[in-house]
């Protein structure tokens, strides 16, 4: 991940969930750890600006945190085809329990879903579950590229990395690994 990418960003703005699970960069940091953007003062401001969703961004920095972690163990658990943990299950149903969903039929007579209202950490838990235990879990990967480790949506059933620049990047470390033997 290079530092431009780190300001910019590029990553934020496919769902709300992704965007606040995607605020740990794993291998980021100069000696390989991990980048919270959370914890920097900087990196938090830009990431409150990009996030799409206001009120998600807007949340107190304590609330953030305790809304990421079972966010995070959760698409972790389900980009590995695991069974989710429990005490993430537990934390996610409770707070998805607060945000009331409608139904409406639209002019074409299909029925659609919708988020009525409720608190945006009920809402971001109920998209963690529907990305988690949903349909759209095949789709769902974490990026293995050196210094990424994001969560993403797969456009495509082979897409291993989040963008082409990951992709660059673990076919050089590749090449460069291959070098060293």
């Amino acid at each position: 991940m290079t530092l431009r990418n780190l300001r910019e960003m590029p990553w934020i703005g496919e769902l709300p969930v992704l965007d606040l699970a995607n605020t740990v960069l794993v291998g980021a940091g100069p000696a390989g750890e991990e980048v919270d953007l959370l914890t920097d003062p900087e990196l938090l401001a830009s990431w409150r600006d990009k996030a799409v969703d206001r009120e998600l961004a807007d949340l107190p920095l304590e609330d953030l945190a305790d809304l990421r972690a079972p966010l995070r163990e959760a698409l972790d658990a389900a980009a590995r085809q695991a069974p989710l943990p429990r005490p993430a299950r537990a934390r996610l149903n409770a707070l998805a329990a607060r945000a009331p969903v409608t139904f409406r039929v639209d002019d074409a007579g299909r029925l659609t879903e919708h988020e009525a209202g409720g608190p945006v950490a009920a809402a971001v838990a109920r998209q963690a579950l529907v990305l988690a235990a949903g349909p759209e879990q095949a789709r769902l990967r974490r990026c293995p590229a050196p210094s990424c480790g994001m969560f993403f949506l797969a456009r495509r059933r082979d897409q291993a990395w989040c963008s082409i620049g990951c992709g660059n990047r673990a076919r050089a470390a590749r090449r460069s690994e291959q070098r060293t033997d």
